[in-house]
């Protein structure tokens, strides 16, 4: 008898939370009218196959870093699990259309450079292989790291730090659309 009256100021709260409740079944809220909560990706989505991207630059190797990088963000970040094309709903493929260096300053005592740019630019189709339709597509999708070589930094530092931001920035790409209030 003790927690009725708790029951009530809590039940009291929540409705003015944007909640109301449903009163079917113990202890369950949804959401007033006009209200939907849904996460950041698709829910018809559950499996995603992940191809060894293209490389179209003379630089290899990127296209396993960015690959494999891309994978463990899904993984890690999306409801989404990798899996075998025969057996994914959806397919996400790209290229790596540029790749290249840019020196950003340079000492004033030497001219070595001191600071410089790592670029990659991708294109890439994310597709519904359910039904064939394309769900994200991006051209010159580019991303950039800087790096030190006076503190050390070499090619190689720049590269790792640029595929890894890439490859999250492919994976926030695949966010379902906020404006779509219309889920599959």
């Amino acid at each position: 008898m003790r927690h009725v009256p708790l029951l009530a100021v809590a039940a009291a709260m929540l409705g003015g939370c944007g909640y109301h409740w449903s009163g079917e079944g113990a202890g369950k809220f949804t959401p007033e009218p006009g209200y939907e909560w849904h996460g950041l990706y698709r829910e018809d989505v559950k499996t995603v196959a992940v191809p060894i991207f293209a490389n179209k630059t003379f630089r290899r190797g990127v296209e396993f870093d960015l690959s494999r990088a891309v994978i463990i963000q899904l993984e890690g970040r999306t409801p989404y699990k990798v899996a075998p094309r025969e057996r994914a709903d959806t397919i996400l493929e790209g290229e790596i259309v540029n790749s290249g260096v840019h020196t950003l300053s340079r000492s004033p005592f030497n001219a070595l450079p001191q600071e410089q740019l790592y670029s990659i630019t991708v294109n890439f189709t994310w597709k519904d292989l359910r039904s064939g339709k394309i769900i994200v597509q991006r051209h010159n999708f580019e991303q950039t790291a800087s790096y030190y070589p006076t503190l050390g930094e070499d090619q190689f530092v720049g590269s790792q730090e640029n595929v890894e931001r890439m490859a999250l920035a492919i994976v926030e790409e695949l966010q379902a659309d906020w404006g779509n209030t219309q889920r599959q």
